[in-house]
């Protein structure tokens, strides 16, 4: 079963929804993935998902975001820690 994630790190730019967006209809239309996640917060999402906990995303919940600005997994800046972030993975 192929399990994919989204994840937007560093500070805010026009058009992140929309990128969340297409690539949740891509990977649900064109590869039929359905255990998408949301990580939010960037890479503090990663490193601590009690903290930041992942969004399921379907096609139903990613279907207007793209009217709204900002992110809607709430980029963040800062967090990275790579050996952290592979733990916290390796346990999901």
């Amino acid at each position: 079963e192929v399990r994919a994630a989204i994840v937007t790190c560093g500070g805010l730019c026009p058009g992140l929804n929309s990128i969340i967006r297409e690539v949740t209809n891509t990977l649900w239309h064109q590869y039929g993935v359905r255990n998408i996640l949301g990580i939010q917060g960037g890479y503090n999402g990663l490193s601590d998902p009690e903290e930041y906990p992942p969004v399921r995303l379907n096609t139903e919940i990613v279907r207007e975001i793209h009217h709204k600005g900002g992110s809607m997994l709430k980029a963040g800046r800062g967090g990275f820690d790579a050996k952290k972030i592979c733990d916290k993975l390796e346990e999901q």
